[in-house]
């Protein structure tokens, strides 16, 4: 399963709050919805690390996380956006960078982005 396979599978536990929770893209005919709260993952970017005898020996996967907030819900953002990092911490990711909540100028829906990493070695990512 895909790193963003296994963000998405954790952040509908860790989120039950959100209605959905879209890998890669969110699909057309959802995109105009502001009464729903949905969360997209995508990758971002990997790098190769800890190298040793030219090999690389794990790889570090970026992943880009957005909250596009139901409008007119009653969410308390800095709760549940605290919640989720620290549960994302406790899951074997690191929050890299929190962009800061925005409001969408033309469907005023509140929406946040941020980054995280998690590394995984080779050994875990190809058993013998």
């Amino acid at each position: 399963m895909t790193i963003t396979m296994q963000a998405r599978a954790l952040l509908i536990k860790l989120a039950p709050w959100a209605n959905e929770v879209y890998p890669n893209v969110i699909p057309e005919e959802v995109q105009a919805k502001t009464d729903d709260t949905i969360i997209l993952v995508r990758p971002a970017f990997d790098s190769l690390n800890d190298y040793g005898s030219d090999q690389f020996n794990s790889i570090t996967n970026t992943l880009s996380i957005q909250i596009f907030y139901a409008t007119g819900n009653e969410l308390d953002y800095d709760v549940v956006e605290a919640r989720l990092y620290q549960d994302l911490i406790n899951n074997g990711y690191q929050i890299t960078e929190i962009k800061g909540r925005l409001t969408d100028l033309d469907t005023y829906q509140d929406y946040q982005t941020f980054t995280v990493t998690k590394n995984r070695t080779l050994k875990t990512l190809l058993p013998k």
